[in-house]
């Protein structure tokens, strides 16, 4: 997965219309620094917005 992060990041500032990637997460900052790495948190931090729920939000899917 951290490969496939950091080549999307390398697209993103290779490109004219920067390319979009979303992603999704139950892991937090911590978590996902120990898993991938500074480097990975690091470009996430830059290609991402952050969108983060209250642990008490009920679940909306059906």
């Amino acid at each position: 997965m951290g490969e496939v992060l950091l080549s999307r990041y390398e697209l993103y500032l290779q490109t004219k219309h920067k390319i979009k990637t979303h992603a999704t997460t139950n892991l937090n900052a911590e978590e996902l620094e120990e898993r991938y790495g500074n480097r990975v948190r690091s470009r996430m931090r830059e290609m991402f917005n952050l969108i983060a729920f209250d642990t008490k939000a009920g679940d909306k899917r059906k």
